[in-house]
Parts: structure tokens; C-alpha cells; sequence
């Protein structure tokens, strides 16, 4: 079913309630830290779309954008807030969510609000059979408008597909540099049987297997029922949503 509602899209739109991001006081921000993931069931009302965009890569001369989206609407009373990627959000792509006015559906939110509003982790609406995971907002952190997001409780960066593509992505990429090294270094003389070619693989290459690991790391954890900090968040939704986190319904989650 598509959403149905108000919908905004100024092109300086930022999705947040203010333009201006506030300063959180300590106090604020222990709150939000000590934040559980709970669920939330009922009917949506007062549903309300923006764009806004955000700043998803930096190096120091130049940066990429992308559009994100907010749904914000509330479900027994309760003002909440959801963030889907728009557009060009790294590993992320746009996903038509199962939400209108008027439709019952299940949340996994932040115990804790700001500014009257909990954040949204995860969806399920009956009449779908998947199962929203917002990981795309987590991963951008920072990057994101509402500051509240920089302190309740992250996901992991990268989940199922997502995290594998990842992985072939920065190897293609480290083949690549590999290569260039190799090129640019033919026939340099070698100072005490050490070329710059060698240096330069070798920092390389342990800074790839490094990235690589972290990866494989986080993924064997997973699979051994070990989960790290980020991992039991990930239960926590699941479990509000009442999903399986192992089995054939896990082919069902999909990440936003």
C-alpha cells in the first residue's frame, strides 16, 4: 500500500522539527543513552512526509549528497519518527514502505523522545510480509539532522547484502590499488631489497585485511549467537517486532 498523507519537499528541508540542531544538555543526553527498544502497535494518524538532505561523504575538498526521508506521524497518541533513504545513501537504496493513514501497524521505537518524538527502528505492517529495519539512518549518523540520533542506541552499520557488497566493493577497490602500485613502481631501483611498491602493498595490505576482518568479525558473532553491543540492538528490534532473528523468516528483513 503506498503512504498516504501530508507531504512536504522544500529543497533546504532537513526533516528535523527546528533548522537548527539543538544543544542537548548532560542531563538530555544520559537520558537518551540509557534508552530502551520497545514496541509500539496501533493506528496511524496525522501522517506527514518530508525530504531533506544529507552530506554522506567527505574528503577534505569535496563532499557527496544524498536526499533522505522522514515520516513522521503518530500511533495511539505516541509522535514518532521514521528516516528512509531518498536517494544516493551508500549500500541503501529507496523502498516503498507499507504505510498509510489509517493503517495498524507494529513499531520497534526509542523509549526515550526528543522534542515529543521517538525514533523509529524498525516497521511491520500485517498486510506485508517484510520487515523494515531503519540501518541506513545509524550508519549515516552524524550526518543526520536530529541530534538524538547521535546518542540512543546503534545498529549495525551493515546488514545482510549490504554488508557482503561492502566487502567486494572495498576488495575490488584494494586489487585495484594493488595493481596501480605495482604500475607505477616498475623498474625502481630497490633500497636495502626494499622497493616503495613493497612499502606501500604491504601498509596497504594490512590496513585491508584489518577492514576486512572487522567485517568477518562482526558476521561470525552473529552467526555463533555471540552478538556484539550493536548486534543485541539489532535483537531488540526484532524482538519487538516479533521476528525470528535466525531461521527462514530472517529472508524478510529489509533494511532502510
Amino acid at each position: 500500500m503506498a503512504h498516504r498523507g501530508k507531504t512536504r519537499n522544500p529543497s533546504s528541508s532537513t526533516g528535523a522539527p527546528n533548522d537548527i540542531e539543538e544543544t542537548l544538555s548532560d542531563d538530555v543526553k544520559d537520558r537518551l543513552r540509557r534508552a530502551q527498544i520497545v514496541q509500539l502497535e496501533g493506528e496511524v494518524t496525522e501522517l506527514e512526509r518530508a525530504n531533506f538532505t544529507v552530506t554522506t561523504d567527505w574528503n577534505g575538498t569535496s563532499s557527496n549528497h544524498g536526499t533522505m526521508r522522514s515520516f513522521r506521524f503518530q500511533v495511539n497518541g505516541v509522535s514518532v519518527v521514521l528516516y528512509t533513504p531518498e536517494n544516493l545513501i551508500p549500500y541503501y537504496s529507496k523502498v516503498e514502505l507499507p504505510l498509510a493513514e489509517g493503517d495498524s501497524i507494529r513499531l520497534a521505537i526509542a523509549s526515550e523522545a526528543l522534542s515529543g518524538q521517538h525514533l523509529v527502528y524498525g516497521l511491520r505492517n500485517p498486510a506485508d510480509k517484510r520487515v523494515f529495519v531503519t540501518f541506513a539512518a545509524g550508519s549515516l549518523g552524524g550526518a543526520m539532522p536530529d541530534s538524538q540520533i547521535d546518542y540512543l542506541p546503534r545498529l549495525p552499520r551493515f546488514w545482510g547484502r549490504s554488508r557482503w557488497k561492502q566487502a567486494f566493493v572495498f576488495g575490488a577497490f584494494a586489487a585495484l590499488a594493488f595493481s596501480l602500485f605495482a604500475y607505477l613502481g616498475r623498474g625502481e631501483p630497490s633500497e636495502s631489497g626494499l622497493s616503495a611498491t613493497v612499502v606501500f602493498n604491504s601498509i596497504f595490505g594490512v590496513a585491508s585485511a584489518s577492514y576486512l576482518l572487522t567485517l568477518t568479525y562482526g558476521a561470525l558473532r552473529w552467526r555463533l549467537n555471540v552478538p556484539t553491543h550493536r548486534q543485541r540492538n539489532l535483537l531488540a528490534v526484532l524482538s519487538a517486532l516479533d521476528v525470528p532473528a535466525q531461521g527462514p523468516k530472517k529472508a524478510t528483513i529489509c533494511p532502510v
